[in-house]
């Protein structure tokens, strides 16, 4: 009676797994680009090209603006007007550097502990957005902590859906609300 009983249940435990894992391939294929080998590959391909841009140093904005003035001081003819308007334009032509605020320490613990920063970093792309374009979009903390506890992909097109952190806790995360609004 009892192997009879467990037969039973061993059958429908059967389906119900066969059922449950017969997904499309389509769907398959998904969850393997955002999850599975697919994610690692992602994840790769973003850290190499950090790397890169890293690496790279950009091209120095001087000589673009020195090489400029040189045909309107030929053309004017005077000397004095020559120097007033090569250095005018290399003023003007100085790129604007946004300033970067180092993480506080209280924080960094805390993106640190959360593994925050797998994702994330404060100025540059990783896999996810860096904050400082997360502090554009003006959410309030209470705004972050719901968009920590339950993400909404639909708000960063592009980027590959995170994952939910309800784990965290909400005076840990409106710490970190906070410092990204700052930015």
């Amino acid at each position: 009676m009892t192997l009879n009983k467990s037969t039973s249940l061993a059958f429908i435990a059967l389906a119900v797994s066969f059922c449950i894992g017969c997904s499309s391939k389509e769907d398959r294929d998904k969850y393997d680009h955002y999850y599975g080998s697919g994610s690692k590959v992602r994840e790769e391909t973003a850290l190499v090209k950090l790397q890169n841009d890293r690496k790279t140093p950009p091209p120095p904005p001087v000589e673009p603006a020195a090489t400029a003035p040189a045909p309107a001081a030929v053309d004017s003819g005077k000397a004095g007007d020559s120097a007033a308007v090569a250095a005018a334009p290399e003023a003007a032509a100085a790129p604007v550097v946004p300033k970067r605020k180092p993480v506080p320490a209280d924080v960094s613990a805390l993106l640190n502990k959360h593994a925050c920063f797998a994702c994330h970093q404060a100025y540059d792309k990783v896999i996810g957005p860096a904050y400082s374009e997360v502090a554009k979009k003006k959410y309030t903390p209470d705004q972050i902590v719901e968009l920590v506890h339950s993400p909404k992909p639909e708000h960063w097109p592009g980027y590959p859906p995170m994952a939910p952190l309800a784990h965290v806790p909400k005076a840990d995360i409106v710490v970190i609300a906070n410092w990204i609004n700052s930015l």
